[in-house]
Parts: C-alpha cells; sequence; structure tokens
C-alpha cells in the first residue's frame, strides 16, 4: 500500500458522486428505519456517525442470515470462519482474533442484550426470537472499551410486549434437517410482561465417514429463553436467561490439505497444497516411533505410516478413525434496569456467562495405512481407552468460562447544546483451559522409556486463568450549530490476568508428579487510556457526513508456553506479548435520496496499527507476536427501492492492508527456499544448517522471513454482494416475494508469510428464497436455498507445526442445502 496516494482521492470521487445531484427519482416504495444502540442510546442508523450494519429480525430472515457464519455475506469486509479450536475466527476490516490462548482477546467485542462476552459461544447457535443484531465496523474504544479494536457485534433479543401473541416456525431441509422457533409472549398485569422462546436444530452430517460408514458433521442442539419485563411510570426492568445446549458431531475442521514431501523430512512442502497426505517420518509419530523405539526394540516399524492412506478427492467425504464429539452447555444472563429522572437516563447491567466446553477431533484426519509390528491401548480422556497396531491420534479442546460483570451509565438529555454520557465498567472472568492429544505414538514411546501413564499424552493445560478488570468512560456531545455536532470521547481501562499452566508432554516438559504438579504462575497489568473525537456535520434533512479520529487497544498476555520451553532458555520475553493500539481515521457519508428510496451510506477508512498481535505454532505451543501494519479501506453500503415491487441492495468493500516491517521465523519454510534444503529432521522442531545462521552455530532454528510489504490475514482485497428482491401482490390480498443473493470475495491469505500454501482462492455464493405471506401477515410458507452451487470453498486454514508435519487444516462453507419453512404468527 502507498500510504496516502490511493485512499484520498479514491474516497473523495466516491463522497463526491453521492452527493451530485440525483435525476432517477420514481414512485416507490420507503425504506424503513432501524432503530440501533451503537452509541449506547437509541438512534436510526442514519443519524449514528459510525459505520454500523444493522438486522432487524425480518430483515435476518430475508437475507437467510440463520446464524453468526451468515453475516459475512451482508456486511462490508468482514470475514468469518470456524477456527481450528474451540472459537469462530472473526476479521472486520482485515483485524480479528489472531492471537490464541487462555489470555488472548479477540479483536471484535461480542455483546449479548449489551453484555460484553469474553469468551462467548453465541457463534455457535443460531439466531432466533431477535429484535435486531448490530455490528460495528471500526476501533469502538470509548463506549465499548477493551478488545474492540476491530468492532463490535451485538445481539438484541426481542423485549416482552403487551398483548398476548407469539409465533412458531417448522423447517424441514435436505440432509435431514429439521428446525423449530418459536416464542410466546404473555402480557402479566399493568407492569408486568413475559416472553419464552426456543430453538432446536437436528440434521445428519454434512461428511461422509468411509471408514465407518456412517455421517459426521451433524447438529443436535437446542437452546431456551426467558424474557422478564417490567416497565413503571419512569423505570423499565429487563431480565433474559438464555440456555444453549448441544451434543453433534461437528467438526472443528473440515478438511486436511498436504504437497507431500517424498523425502519425509518436513511432511508437508510449503509451496502449495494438495490433497496427499503428510509423510509421518516428519511429525512426531515418525521421529519418536521410527527413530527412538525401533532403536530400543530393534522392531521393524514403516517408514511412512500414511503412504497408502485412503485419500477422497471430495472434501465431503473423509477417512477417520474417531468420530468427532462436540458438547456445550451455555448460560448467559442479562439484567439492565433503566431510570429516567428529570434530564437523565441511569442504567444498570448485568451479565453473567457459564459455558463447558468438551470438543474432540480425529487429529490426523486419515486412517494409518501400514500396521505396526505392536499393539498398544491409548486412554482418550471421556472417549475411553482404544487398542490399535497402527499411528493413531485423537486431540480434545475443553473450556469452562465463567464470567459477571457491571456497567452503570448516566446520559443527560438537556434542552441545550450540551449533553454527555458517563459510565463505569468491571468484569471477573475465570476458565480453565485444556488441549489435549492422545496418540498411540506417545502411548508406544512413554511405555517403551518408562514414562508415566499420565505423561503419555500432550496437554496444555490452563488450569487457572483470571481476568479483572474494570474502566471509567464518557463522552460530552455539543451541538455547535444547527447543523454541526462535535464528539469528545475518553476511557481509562486497567485490568489484570493470571493463569498457572503448565505443558505435560511425555518427559520433555513440565513434569505433573512434581510437587506443585508442575504448574507454573503467569500474570501481567495493563492500562491504558482510549478516546475519540467525532465531527458530524448535517448537510441537509437527508445527508450527513461525519469524520471521527480514534485510537483503541487491545490488551497483551502470555502466551500458552510451558515455563520449561526451549524457546523461553532462549528467549524469557517470549513468554509474554504486547498490547496493540490502533489510531483510527474514517469518513463517511450517510444519506436517503430519490425520496427515501435510495439509502447510500459510504466509509473510507484509515489505520496505523501498532503492537498486532499475530499467532503461530512452533514448538508445542502458540506463540503470540506483535507487528505493525497499516490499513485502509473503502465501504458501500446501497439499497434502493425503485418501484413498490423491488427492492435492489448492494454492498461494496475494498480493503488493502500491509504489514509495516517485521520479521518472523516460518516454522512451514525454515529455509526460506520452500524446499528441504539444508533442513535436518528432528524431535519436536527442525533444524537449519545453512547459510544464514548466527556466527560460530552450525544449527539454528532457521532464517526469519521479512515480512514487510505482505498483507494481513483473513483480509481480502474486494468483496461485493448484491440483493434483489419482487414483491408480486396478488388479488386476494397475499404476496409472493422472490429474493437472490449473490457475494464474491477476492482471494486472500490465511497466514502472515503471504506463502503459496497460505492462499485461499477467490469464491462466490448464491442464495435464493421464495416466500408466499398471507393478507395479514399471519402466517408464510418460503422455500429457500443457499450455496446453490454446492461449492466445496475454503472459509479459513490453520497450519499445523512439525508434530503433525506442517499439514494445514480447512474449513469450509456449508454445501447445498435447501428446504421449506412454515410460519405462523398469533
Amino acid at each position: 500500500m502507498s500510504r496516502g496516494s490511493i485512499g484520498a482521492p479514491f474516497v473523495a470521487s466516491l463522497l463526491t458522486a453521492a452527493l451530485s445531484p440525483l435525476s432517477l427519482a420514481q414512485s416507490g416504495g420507503m425504506l424503513e428505519e432501524i432503530i440501533v444502540t451503537a452509541e449506547k442510546r437509541a438512534t436510526t442508523i442514519q443519524d449514528t456517525p459510525i459505520a454500523v450494519t444493522a438486522f432487524s429480525g425480518t430483515e435476518l430472515d430475508r437475507a437467510l442470515i440463520s446464524k453468526s457464519l451468515d453475516m459475512q455475506f451482508n456486511v462490508p469486509n468482514m470475514l468469518m470462519s470456524k477456527d481450528n479450536f474451540t472459537t469462530a475466527a472473526i476479521s472486520i476490516r482485515g483485524i480479528g482474533n489472531q492471537a490464541i490462548g487462555a489470555a488472548a482477546d479477540s479483536g471484535a467485542g461480542t455483546h449479548f442484550n449489551g453484555v460484553y462476552l469474553n469468551n462467548g459461544r453465541i457463534f455457535e447457535t443460531e439466531f432466533f426470537d431477535a429484535e435486531r443484531v448490530e455490528v460495528l465496523r471500526g476501533p469502538q474504544g470509548t463506549l465499548y472499551g477493551r478488545n474492540t479494536t476491530a468492532g463490535v457485534i451485538n445481539l438484541i433479543t426481542r423485549k416482552p410486549e403487551d398483548e398476548l401473541g407469539g409465533n412458531i416456525n417448522l423447517e424441514v431441509g435436505n440432509y435431514d434437517h429439521v428446525k423449530v422457533k418459536g416464542a410466546l409472549n404473555l402480557p402479566l398485569g399493568d407492569s408486568f410482561s413475559q416472553r419464552f422462546s426456543l430453538f432446536s436444530l437436528q440434521r445428519d452430517g454434512f461428511v461422509d465417514n468411509t471408514f465407518s460408514g456412517g455421517d459426521i458433521d451433524g447438529r443436535d442442539m437446542v437452546a431456551l429463553r426467558s424474557s422478564t419485563r417490567w416497565s413503571g411510570e419512569s423505570t423499565e426492568v429487563n431480565l433474559v436467561v438464555n440456555y444453549m445446549e448441544e451434543d453433534s458431531t461437528r467438526m472443528r475442521g473440515s478438511n486436511q490439505r498436504c504437497l507431500r514431501d517424498p523425502d519425509g523430512i518436513i511432511g508437508c512442502l510449503p509451496s502449495g497444497l494438495a490433497n496427499q497426505r503428510t509423510h509421518s517420518n516428519a511429525t512426531v509419530t515418525g521421529f519418536l516411533v521410527n527413530n527412538l523405539v525401533a532403536s530400543v526394540t530393534g522392531l521393524d516399524f514403516p517408514d511412512d505410516d500414511f503412504v497408502n492412506s485412503v485419500v477422497n478427492d471430495d472434501p465431503r467425504k473423509q477417512h477417520l478413525d474417531f468420530k468427532p464429539r462436540y458438547e456445550v452447555d451455555d448460560w448467559m444472563a442479562s439484567f439492565e434496569v433503566e431510570h429516567d429522572f428529570e434530564n437523565f437516563t441511569l442504567t444498570w447491567l448485568t451479565g453473567y456467562h457459564h459455558s463447558d466446553l468438551n470438543a474432540r477431533n480425529d487429529y490426523d484426519f486419515t486412517v494409518a495405512s501400514e500396521p505396526w509390528p505392536v499393539s498398544v491401548t491409548v486412554d482418550r480422556g471421556p472417549d475411553g481407552p482404544i487398542p490399535v497396531d497402527r499411528a493413531y491420534s485423537s486431540d480434545r479442546s475443553t473450556t469452562t468460562p465463567e464470567q459477571v460483570s457491571q456497567e452503570i451509565r448516566l446520559a443527560s438529555d438537556f434542552e441545550g447544546d450540551w449533553n454527555f454520557l458517563v459510565g463505569g465498567f468491571w468484569l471477573d472472568y475465570q476458565s480453565e483451559v485444556h488441549y489435549y492429544v492422545y496418540s498411540a505414538a506417545l502411548e508406544l514411546f512413554g511405555a517403551t522409556f518408562g514414562v508415566p501413564e499420565q505423561q503419555r499424552l500432550f496437554d496444555n493445560d490452563t488450569l487457572s486463568y483470571e481476568l479483572e478488570t474494570w474502566a471509567a468512560f464518557g463522552e460530552l456531545y455539543w451541538q455547535a450549530t444547527d447543523k454541526l455536532r462535535l464528539t469528545l470521547g475518553l476511557r481509562y481501562t486497567e485490568e489484570e490476568k493470571r493463569a498457572r499452566q503448565r505443558t505435560v508432554y511425555l518427559g520433555f516438559l513440565d513434569n505433573p508428579m512434581a510437587e506443585d504438579g508442575g504448574y507454573n504462575d503467569f500474570a501481567g497489568t495493563w492500562e491504558e487510556p482510549t478516546g475519540k473525537f467525532n465531527a458530524t456535520w448535517d448537510i441537509n434533512n437527508d445527508i450527513m457526513a461525519y469524520a471521527t479520529l480514534s485510537r483503541s487497544y487491545k490488551s497483551g498476555g502470555f502466551n500458552p508456553i510451558s515455563a520449561d520451553s526451549v524457546l523461553l532458555e532462549q528467549n524469557p520475553g517470549l513468554a509474554y506479548f504486547d498490547p496493540e493500539y490502533i489510531n483510527a481515521f474514517e469518513v463517511g457519508i450517510k444519506s436517503r435520496l430519490l425520496e427515501n428510496t435510495l439509502q447510500a451510506n459510504l466509509t473510507y477508512f484509515y489505520y496505523d496499527y501498532e503492537g498486532l498481535q499475530i499467532s503461530k505454532i512452533t514448538q508445542q505451543t502458540s506463540l503470540n507476536e506483535n507487528f505493525d501494519a497499516a490499513i485502509q479501506g473503502f465501504e458501500g453500503e446501497l439499497a434502493w427501492l425503485p418501484t413498490t415491487n423491488w427492492r435492489i441492495t448492494a454492498n461494496i468493500a475494498w480493503l488493502d492492508t500491509e504489514m509495516d516491517g517485521g520479521t518472523s521465523l516460518d516454522p512451514a519454510d525454515i529455509n526460506q527456499m520452500g524446499t528441504t534444503d539444508f533442513i535436518a529432521n528432528a524431535v519436536n522442531s527442525n533444524l537449519y544448517f545453512g547459510p544464514g545462521c548466527p556466527e560460530g552455530q552450525l544449527t539454528c532454528a532457521g532464517i526469519e522471513a521479512n515480512l514487510d510489504g505482505n498483507q494481513l490475514p483473513n483480509a481480502p482485497e474486494f468483496s461485493v454482494n448484491l440483493g434483489v428482491q419482487y414483491t408480486w401482490p396478488l388479488d386476494n390480498g397475499m404476496e409472493l416475494v422472490a429474493g437472490t443473493n449473490y457475494y464474491w470475495q477476492d482471494e486472500f491469505y490465511t497466514r502472515v508469510f503471504n506463502t503459496p500454501n497460505d492462499t485461499v482462492d477467490a469464491w462466490d455464493v448464491w442464495n435464493a428464497t421464495l416466500t408466499l405471506y398471507s393478507a395479514e401477515r399471519s402466517w408464510f410458507a418460503e422455500a429457500w436455498g443457499r450455496n446453490l452451487n454446492d461449492d466445496d470453498h475454503v472459509t479459513g486454514q490453520y497450519v499445523g507445526d512439525q508434530n503433525v508435519g506442517l499439514a494445514t487444516n480447512q474449513f469450509l462453507l456449508e454445501p447445498r442445502t435447501y428446504g421449506i419453512t412454515l410460519g405462523y404468527n398469533f
């Protein structure tokens, strides 16, 4: 990116075009207004000087947004995918949750009815009985605070109403898909009202397991919600309790790719991806068994356990000897009290969240083809022991987060030119996090060399992670003239993180038999002021322009690393990673034109990023590093109603990201040649013995890659969403509505190294609906289809370390699904 050379003239021309006279006015319908709380007060989207996309409950259905992963097709510069461990990977304007570990935070703040969730699971369930979903793009370091360098996603549920009523939806589709959603609203007198809602989904798996003969990646989940409302003369109280349960065969990864290294030195070559299996000699199995166990026992083990393993060309067919399991129990609650007195509104918001996740997966994504000369019994934790006579491994991720939060705000509503909002926030969070690998190689090595049974596994164990943070914040509003409003916001945040961690891995790292269990204490404190300045200009009744300067921050942390790691022997500072800071400039226009039939919202932004946190996996740990970067981009959100029958929408996004200096060792390409030259296979991490090692050293970890000018991960340069909807009024008062939606995104990289095996090709997707509404809108029937071309598009990737031969796990878009939904409102 040539800083300043593209963005200014590019956005100037677009903003000029938006303000130029338009002569296309036709009689038509009127665009609806959506009320949002992006500024912690109720305003319309068009009056809110923030890049925000909001979906009402009706719009969620119209756009086929049933879950959070569907939002990326309708929000500019937003990318979402499954993650390799236990969360969703969210990227907004190229910024996301690239850091990994208990002490690492997402750059996109997720909220449930305004309650910040430090490790929420709302991205795994589906939206039901939602009033709206808001997506704020860009740093929100004042009102929302910590960990909002990318933006904010807020799910607001429907409140109880004063009349008896409700709805029920039944949805059936391919893959034996059956979904039920419903709500019942009960008035309980003059002041009280109660609302119950539910969601249930059962479907078969998207993937056929050609080894066992069944299907996997299915869903079996249910959610229940209770919403209670008390409303007085000047006070309103809302209590929402949400429970979600899942017991599915959900896969954390969808596919594994590798360009096989025929020499068995690194496993998978970094020069591209192919539908091949890694060479097991380059994995932990090959080193521990072929080199060490074989030398002691004299047994003859295969050179490559996967040399003849089944490989399916169709990623929806996998050959796995472990059936994935995904078990979740999740509770969320919000309790909000809002009281109006004189010229003030006092808001008190209490939040609670508790979750229990236990997810297991096939670790090597295949079945070893070559038998061993000996059998072992692998202890797989909750899945029980299993006798095997070949290479075998599964993994398991668990987390049990629990949090309590408080927020209090006081907002003024004076008739004069000055107003304000002040508040405070407090959060107490704790969790226990494990990542296990159960392996025949670890079991056999342990039995051969006398390693205690409880150490014959890999367990990255954060026994007790604790976070306590508080903040004070405020905004001052000045109506300088009839058309100009100025806002100054400030926030001060303090937080403390503590954890007891260890890594159990045979006898190599921490010893669980030690007096302290092998645990070591890690801790850190951070404090930071953030803020913003905004100028909003009401050009006329239909056009508003704004400019914002802001600073946001995401706290640092400690890596999920063993105190005995060789990395800390070489550099003790790698135990921790620094905070990241963002200085942002944003200018935008929001307009309603052509007699309120055309909405054109345009935004340009520029970010100066310091200390961007990006993770890689090496030496049995996720290692979070800090880098500087620059980002600029444009977003256009257009909606047009040319007649009462037609609705046309378009989202257009451009994103230009660039690393500003920095070097890092690429674990998949330590010689920076894309080959196996000068690389020696070694336990846990290979060694480089070629030119470029420090003077006096025959071997070293490798040659660091120069990252200057590289693109950020998960940041497509261009993306487009186009939607068309047509309504046929019928003579009997009913309506037939047809709609289609097309999304295209450019290619992007999944790692900061920008190598060929980091590249995800450009792809597109079509969705469509046909809906019949009754005259009174009391019922509807809808036929729908998603991913109509049935493409197996890659939404994200994760490169493993040398223990898995540098294989790449891929996450795929869901296949073509279609079905019918019947709904009734009463």
